[in-house]
């Protein structure tokens, strides 16, 4: 660090430039994001861009970081509400056909859209992915077992399976939510998993 850098604070707000610039590789994708569209989206200057973040794919990790840490808490806070285990979970997962179905759901999930277009290749964002997509399947895994313990799921089933299973349909879902299946279908895929798990 330099410095000017030392002696100048930051004249922006990190969370701030980071949510945008997060949104803007949400709606283009990495490769087709400008270093000059994302300091149009985020008010900063190349210079700035580069001093806080180190380059374009630095602000991505940033970025996908801040993204999956919203997306993971909005789940806890998904799967704590509800009149049991079982309801919460089941609302938890119609939460993603709602978001699937809706226009903004066309560019479907900052996660999902990481994975797809930057792995296998990508060994700096590769952990983040694996990373966020473990904690979505933990707090699933979690949520199931919760209600296994209830008496509501099929005893013989295991927390992590199912919590892998549940990512795997989360995903389907976003990706299907690219397409124009309707909400209604889309929560039919939602009983169809629920079923199964009985």
């Amino acid at each position: 660090m330099s410095n000017a850098e030392r002696g100048r604070p930051r004249e922006f707000d990190i969370e701030t430039v980071v949510a945008a610039a997060g949104r803007q590789f949400w709606e283009q994708g990495y490769h087709a994001t400008s270093v000059e569209a994302l300091c149009q989206a985020t008010g900063l200057l190349r210079g700035s861009l580069y001093g806080a973040f180190g380059d374009k794919h630095g602000l991505l990790v940033a970025a996908f970081d801040y993204y999956a840490d919203g997306a993971a808490a909005r789940l806890r806070e998904q799967l704590a509400a509800g009149p049991s285990p079982r309801e919460a979970l089941r609302n938890a997962l119609l939460h993603y056909t709602r978001v699937a179905a809706q226009l903004s759901g066309r560019h479907g999930c900052l996660i999902t859209n990481s994975a797809l277009e930057l792995l296998p290749s990508d060994e700096v964002l590769r952990p983040h992915i694996e990373a966020a997509l473990r904690r979505v399947s933990g707090l699933l895994s979690t949520a199931f077992s919760q209600a296994q313990a209830s008496g509501a799921f099929d005893p013989a089933l295991t927390g992590d399976s199912v919590g892998t299973y549940l990512l795997c349909l989360i995903q389907g879902l976003r990706v299907l939510g690219k397409t124009d299946l309707s909400e209604a279908q889309l929560s039919g895929i939602v009983d169809m998993a629920m079923r199964a798990l009985d």
